[in-house]
């Protein structure tokens, strides 16, 4: 399934679901359009340094379904985003 199939809404946490409001809390973006929600990104254990305003430390993003990582360029590495 392309990412564009999925059936996630713009704004929404690829693994939970919730909506992803930018403006109230840092979100994670990545891959194509792609977002983990503050919750969800501090579970897989990223750090936000909101004095920097950047990703300290990543979030672990494996055990995602692979349509959430578009073109990540990790994923592309790992020969994912092969058709």
């Amino acid at each position: 399934m392309e990412p564009e199939d999925r059936d996630l809404e713009p704004g929404t946490c690829v693994q939970c679901g919730a909506a992803v409001d930018t403006g109230a809390e840092p979100s994670y973006a990545f891959g194509t359009g792609n977002q983990l929600c503050w919750s969800c990104a501090g579970e897989r254990g990223g750090r936000y340094d909101a004095d920097r305003d950047v990703w300290e430390r990543a979030p672990d993003l494996s055990g995602l379904a692979d349509e959430a990582y578009g073109s990540a360029p990790h994923e592309v590495r790992r020969g994912r985003d092969r058709g």
